[in-house]
């Protein structure tokens, strides 16, 4: 396991809804991937309510069977597939069902491989998804005799709305999202969504306690 991730947030906003994590660029996993509802959790804003998100860039695979994958559908999870002792390549296989099968180790151990058999059908229902700290982040549609190659380099958003964990998003129509820039050695921000729905600017989780104590302390 590696470094834990965190973000913090003050809810007060005008009215309770979901916030959400998520990732944005799922094209360079591969062509009509999508992104998913990473983590969400239901808040009701006040003047002390508090969320907070922590992960880590653990990275895997799952399946889930979809149908048509599309925004709007649910990314129900199947099975996933934790890389262990190198083992960083996978193949997804169908006999009567989907499955994840021989696991080796990849060209590049600094890359994560997704083959997909030729007995996947070719209007296959099942999707194929990368996850991060256990929760699936992007998903394709599977298909026969695809090789897919995932390199992480994570780009984190929030955002405040009718998300739920595992949903299909287009992040085109996402309203108001808020990067979450992790500088060098900074693993945990703190931010604060506003009844106006504005963002203050994300910064350290320590920096930010430090300037509440000093308000306390006046």
């Amino acid at each position: 396991m590696g470094n834990i991730y965190s973000v913090s947030v003050n809810n007060h906003a005008s009215h309770s809804a979901y916030f959400m994590v998520f990732q944005s660029d799922p094209t360079n996993w591969a062509p009509n991937a999508m992104s998913l509802a990473w983590f969400s959790k239901f808040s009701n804003p006040g003047p002390t309510t508090r969320i907070k998100f922590q992960w880590t860039v653990d990275t895997g695979f799952s399946w889930a069977d979809t149908g048509d994958l599309q925004p709007g559908i649910e990314y129900s999870t199947a099975e996933t597939y934790d890389p262990t002792g190198g083992n960083n390549m996978i193949t997804l296989d169908y006999n009567k069902a989907y499955q994840f099968v021989n696991p080796t180790k990849g060209p590049d151990p600094a890359r994560f491989y997704l083959s997909e058999s030729p007995n996947i059908p070719i209007k296959s229902s099942a999707s194929v998804g990368v996850t991060m700290s256990g929760s699936t982040v992007y998903a394709v549609q599977a298909r026969p005799n695809q090789s897919l190659t995932f390199s992480p380099h994570p780009k984190y958003y929030i955002a405040y709305g009718d998300y739920v964990e595992g949903d299909v998003i287009d992040v085109n129509s996402i309203n108001n999202p808020l990067e979450l820039p992790y500088p060098t050695g900074i693993y945990a921000l703190t931010t604060t969504l506003n009844a106006d729905g504005s963002w203050d600017a994300p910064q350290s989780t320590a920096k930010s306690n430090e300037q509440r104590l000093r308000l306390l302390s006046r």
